[in-house]
Parts: C-alpha cells; structure tokens; sequence
C-alpha cells in the first residue's frame, strides 16, 4: 500500500471513531432525569429498536380494538373474534368516556390543574393496571409511577394464542374497572394468572391506546439488589434473568403532542417488611422530587400498622395527595402542613371495610360549606351521589424544608 493510501485508510478510522463516539453520547442520560432511571445498552435508539417500537404501538391498537390497517397485525385484524371484540369494545368504551370519563376530566381540568403543574410526578401505589385514572386526572404528568402486587406480564403472541380466548380474558381483567371504577385484587389474581394474559402489561396498553397515546418504548425493567437498573425490550419476550423488583417503562407521547411521557409499573408489596428495607427502590422513587400521589381503591391499607413506611412516604414525598377515604385516614394530614379540600358525599366505608369508618371525617362532611360538589363516581362507593374526594396541598413554606 503507497504511503498516500495508508494516510488516506488512517484519516477514515480516526473519522468513524469520532463520529462512534458521538453517537455513544447521545445515550447518555441528561441532568433532567433521575439517576436511578439509566437505561442499558438496548434501549439506545438504533434501527432495530425503531422498528420494535412500532410494533409495539401496532400490539396496543390490536389490544384495544382499534383497526390499523397499516400495521403489523393487520391480517389478524380480518379474524371473526377480534371484530366481534372490537365492535363490543368501542360500544362500551364509548359509553365508558360519556357516563365517567368526560365529567372526571372537566373537574380535574378545573380543580386539580395547581397540584398537576407543581409535581410533574404522579405516584400511584396500591394501582393495579388501572392507568386510565391518573392519565384522566392529570394528564400532562412527565412520568407515571404505578406500583401494585400484580405480575408485570408480556405482550401477547398471538401467533401461538387462541384470540377468542385472549380476549375473552382481557374483557374480563376490564370488566370491573368499566363498570365499577376499581379492580377486585382476588379476581385480578386469577385472571392474571392465566397463559393468555399473564399480567397487566396488555392491560396498561389497551388502556394507553384507547386514551389515544401513541406508545414509543417499552422495556421490561429490573432493579437489582445493588441498586442497579437492567431493561430488555419487551416485544422480544426476552424476560431479564436477574433477580430483584421487576416492573416494565413504557415511554409515550399523546395525540397532538411531541412531548415525551413515561410510566413506570413495578410489581412489588408495599408493606412495611419490604418496602423499608430496600434502601435501593426507595431512593429511586426519591430521585423524581416532590411528587402527586393518587389513591382511590387502596384497601383501606394505610389505616394498618403494617403499611406506615409507605404511608409516610406519601406524606413526607408529595406535594399534593389526591385520595378517596381508603387513603390516608385524614387525621395524619396536620392543618399546620396542609390545605384540605373536600369532595361529594362521605357516609361510611362499604360493608366490606365498616370498621375502617372515620369519624373525623365525618364530621367534615357534615359541616356547612365545607365540601364541594363530585360530579361522578369514584372507587369502592363509585356510584354518583356516594363518593368522596380528598385533595391535599402542602403549604409552601413547609414543602420548602421539609420535602426530603
């Protein structure tokens, strides 16, 4: 080789290198975003990646009943079962958005908009699959962060499944939501459990798809017990091997809007013996600062002993707690700390939990011009007319110094 040539070969490996390590620093996360949430290797963006996130978005509109004629489940689209469902799933949803949905967004828009722009963080323990509440209530949230028992699951397959039974399933695992505004956490666990629908991953993506987000990401998501975080595309059912808190990140962006969202489900028990102990997870949840917290069908959890670490955690992290009474009891919100809002009608809890009745918030309800009208229904007394909602707000000289 001439000397020219072997110059000219040097100057076009010194070229590639640098423009490698360009393209490694895009991966870098920025100062914006939580340490703890660095993701692997797999999900930098490359060619493959993007692909796989299409078909990701293609598996929620297939999921929620939504005809994509262009994507990459549109043969599956001609079977008899999945327009059956379709057809069942748009009459029901439609009725769904009319009777619930609409009335929860137009009081949210008008009394929750302070406590959304403070706290671009919602937090949603005890959640279930049911993301449709907090992305009603708040909508424009930068991350999401759902944590409940229930196992995280995969995107179905459905060259291997029998669809009529899939879906047969997955209107079962919504029928409660639809209908009744909560999961029942026994029937859940059944559900769930089953080779069709294996958690509630397909859950969240019909919910996402259906509230017309468009899904760019989703990655199964574990933290070891050093603390470190590993992902692996979701839509290669490839399930990370390593132990420790498993979960899923889904990033998306809504119709309309160029604006990155993430939610984070974890599967994990928020009770004292666990959720104290791992110094790992709760500083990651940490790392997202001063956040709004959500509860609407909590089981009555943080009225028990066993569940006080989570419970501070709540008073000590928000910003703002928006809950029904199966929250927080409400003497645990000082006046000196907080500005209490009250909404609909407080009675007493459902049979299920009578000896979880607060008097003292009884005593709110009844006075004269304390509370607020509630203009639909919401968790275990979900009917209109017999529900309650609770909206805390950290005085800001507290939430100065004392937001740890």
């Amino acid at each position: 080789m001439s000397s020219s040539n072997r110059k000219l070969t040097w100057s076009w490996i010194i070229l590639i290198v640098f423009f490698l390590s360009l393209v490694c620093l895009t991966g870098v996360t920025t100062a914006a975003e939580p340490i703890a949430a660095t993701t692997d290797s797999a999900s930098l963006p490359t060619e493959e990646t993007g692909k796989l996130n299409l078909v990701c978005n293609d598996y929620a509109l297939f999921i929620a009943g939504i005809s994509n004629p262009q994507g990459s489940l549109a043969a599956e689209e001609k079977k008899p079962g999945w327009v059956r469902y379709a057809k069942f799933i748009d009459q029901r949803w439609g009725q769904f958005e009319k009777s619930r949905l609409e009335r929860m967004r137009e009081w949210g828009a008008k009394e929750l908009n302070t406590a959304a722009a403070a706290a671009p963080t919602v937090f949603y323990p005890f959640s279930g699959p049911d993301f449709i509440n907090i992305d009603t209530f708040f909508p424009q949230a930068k991350t999401y962060i759902m944590i409940a028992l229930e196992p995280v699951g995969e995107i179905p397959d459905f060259a291997s499944l029998e669809e009529n039974t899939f879906f047969t399933c997955l209107q079962r695992s919504i029928y409660e939501l639809l209908h009744l505004d909560f999961f029942i956490t026994e029937n859940m666990k059944g559900i769930l459990k089953t080779k069709e629908l294996k958690g509630v991953l397909p859950v969240i993506m019909f919910f996402m798809a259906r509230e017309k987000a468009r899904i760019l990401d989703i990655n199964y998501w574990v933290m070891k017990p050093d603390g470190a975080i590993e992902e692996a595309p979701a839509i290669k059912r490839e399930r990370i091997k390593s132990e420790g808190i498993a979960g899923v990140r889904i990033v998306f962006e809504k119709a309309g809007s160029q604006e990155k969202q993430t939610l984070y489900y974890i599967s994990y028990n928020l009770r004292n013996d666990c959720f104290g102990k791992n110094e790992h997870f709760v500083a990651f949840l940490k790392s997202f600062g001063p956040m709004t917290t959500f509860e609407k069908a909590a089981s009555y959890l943080m009225h028990k002993p066993g569940f006080s670490g989570i419970k501070q955690f709540i008073l000590d992290q928000s910003h703002s707690v928006l809950q029904t009474d199966s929250g927080i009891p409400v003497q645990y919100f000082d006046p000196s700390s907080w500005n209490l809002r009250f909404y609909g009608k407080y009675t007493r809890p459902i049979q299920l939990f009578d000896s979880r009745f607060q008097s003292e918030l009884a005593r709110i309800y009844r006075e004269v011009g304390a509370v607020q009208p509630l203009p639909f229904g919401i968790g275990y007394r979900h009917r209109l007319n017999t529900s309650n909602l609770m909206l805390a707000l950290k005085k800001e000289k507290v939430l100065s110094t004392d937001v740890k």
